[in-house]
């Protein structure tokens, strides 16, 4: 399998710091987008600290997978959890940091497969190429947000959720509790031009869906990240916003 990942981050037209952090880890197929929150710059320390503890755990654990003593997903769920105990822990010996989080979305590719893992309202998408050579684009993660716990429940429609002024209200972020339950989905079957996303809620709260699947027909796999982080700025920019892309070039 070959990946090519690309990513971009601009803390936005209005917050003078940026507290959405992401990382590719090409030696483990791992790449990963974190959007933090809290006081005092700690949401900052949350992305980077949940970023950095998955990948330390990935490090000292991929033999687990390797050896398949363990379950991928059930794997990346550990990871996320054990990401969550770090940020925790830190936040109760800093009182300067106390009550931050952060939201992750993280990728993970393994025998030809796709894994992704999420906490909060970031998001993840995949854009493939059907079978008339058309290029599509589908939303992947469900928020764990209000909003999306509203709907789902169907005590509010999308249009309505549309002109909500809750729409930051998440329901579970890495780093508020003790635990943390992750979502984990698997992709079983890949193909040569697909390309993942992955963005913090700064950039989609702009664009519907079919908004963003343009970006990906106007503009190649190296330049999505970057012109989707300018698009966001020039749409008003009120949040930090993150992109990371990764493009399956060989299956």
């Amino acid at each position: 399998m070959k990946l090519n990942c690309k990513g971009s981050t601009n803390p936005g037209m209005v917050r003078t710091n940026n507290e959405d952090y992401f990382a590719c880890f090409p030696d483990y197929s791992l790449f990963i987008v974190a959007d933090g929150m809290g006081g005092h710059n700690a949401g900052e320390v949350a992305s980077k600290t949940a970023v950095e503890s998955i990948h330390s755990y990935f490090v000292e654990n991929i033999k687990q997978i390797k050896s398949a003593k363990i379950d991928v997903v059930e794997f990346i769920k550990k990871a996320i959890r054990h990401a969550n105990r770090v940020v925790f822990q830190r936040a109760q010996k800093n009182p300067e940091e106390e009550g931050m989080g952060t939201t992750v979305v993280v990728f993970f590719f393994y025998n030809s497969k796709a894994y992704i893992g999420w906490v909060g309202d970031s998001r993840a998408y995949i854009s493939r190429i059907d079978i008339d050579g058309k290029r599509f684009i589908s939303q992947i993660t469900t928020d764990h947000s209000l909003v999306q716990e509203q709907i789902t429940e169907g005590i509010i429609t999308q249009e309505d959720a549309d002109k909500y002024n809750i729409k930051d209200i998440i329901t579970r972020a890495v780093g508020f509790n003790p635990e943390v339950e992750a979502d984990c989905v698997m992709l079983k079957e890949l193909h040569k031009g697909d390309i993942f996303m992955a963005c913090s809620d700064g950039y989609y709260r702009y664009f519907k869906l079919v908004e963003i699947g343009n970006v990906f027909l106007q503009f190649s796999s190296d330049e999505i990240a970057e012109e989707m982080v300018k698009q966001a700025c020039n749409s008003g920019g009120e949040d930090n916003v993150t992109i990371l892309t990764v493009y399956v070039e060989e299956v």
